[in-house]
């Protein structure tokens, strides 16, 4: 659960302080990358050169320096909800502060002001707090006919998992609903069964669902079920939410990549 990087490393855990990295200008940067990929140098290269600090977390050293057995692929992508929920949790950001998460594909070019303010006017014109890039195909598939049109200008109309940005609190609402801490899951837990997976996959336990699903699956089918509630809303269909929950599930909105 270490980190390292750009901004230094985050991720805590296992008894390991946790190293909370300021905001630069207000924008605080999250990646998760817990094994060598071929993106990475070009990603924090371009980050440094516009002043902007990454914080990279799940930082597997027996992984990216050897010696040790990268975490199965659905663990790194339950990690990239995972890690960031306990991140922002255990180092209480203010709510101004501007999360931005990305992929290890992606180059910047521009700095802090400039992604605050590419954010600013998305938000404005889309009416929402959460922002994700788009992509030219649906994933899962199965969902692509029940996504909306394409936002305004974006040129794709399907949600994408490798980029969003929103306000912390926002972003926390965000993923504890996704990783299942409002249906009773225990972070703790979750955080543990991902630093020691070896253990967990050796006593044959249940696998939690955030190691299962792809986050991908996780996102699009929110913002579907939000899309088709607003719908039926609008053709006089119910919309009520069950009795035992009278919290809004955090409202996320497409913007182009």
């Amino acid at each position: 659960g270490g980190g390292g990087g750009g901004g230094g490393g985050g991720g805590g855990g296992g008894g390991q302080k946790m190293h909370c990295v300021a905001p630069s200008g207000g924008v605080l940067l999250l990646l998760v990358s817990d094994r060598p990929n071929q993106f990475l140098c070009h990603y924090l290269s371009s980050a440094m050169v516009h002043g902007l600090r990454p914080t990279l977390l799940g930082w597997d050293s027996g992984s990216w320096l050897g010696g040790g057995s990268p975490k199965p692929w659905t663990f790194h992508l339950g990690a990239k909800l995972v890690l960031p929920l306990h991140y922002l949790a255990a180092c209480g950001y203010s709510n101004d502060t501007l999360v931005v998460f990305t992929d290890h594909d992606v180059l910047f070019q521009g700095g802090a002001a400039a992604l605050r303010e590419a954010y600013r006017a998305a938000a404005a014109a889309s009416g929402s707090h959460l922002l994700f890039s788009t992509e030219h195909q649906p994933y899962p598939e199965e969902v692509g006919p029940l996504f909306p049109p394409a936002p305004g200008p974006a040129p794709f109309r399907y949600l994408n998992s490798g980029m969003w940005a929103g306000p912390v609190g926002a972003v926390l609402e965000l993923l504890q609903t996704l990783v299942g801490v409002r249906r009773g899951e225990s972070l703790p837990a979750l955080l543990d069964v991902y630093l020691n997976w070896e253990r967990h996959t050796a006593r044959a336990s249940p696998t939690p669902r955030v190691y299962v699903d792809n986050d991908q699956t996780a996102y699009a089918c929110l913002f579907v079920s939000q899309h088709l509630a607003r719908a039926c809303g609008a053709r006089g269909g119910s919309t009520r939410r069950p009795r035992e929950s009278s919290r809004e599930e955090p409202r996320v909105a497409e913007r182009s990549r």
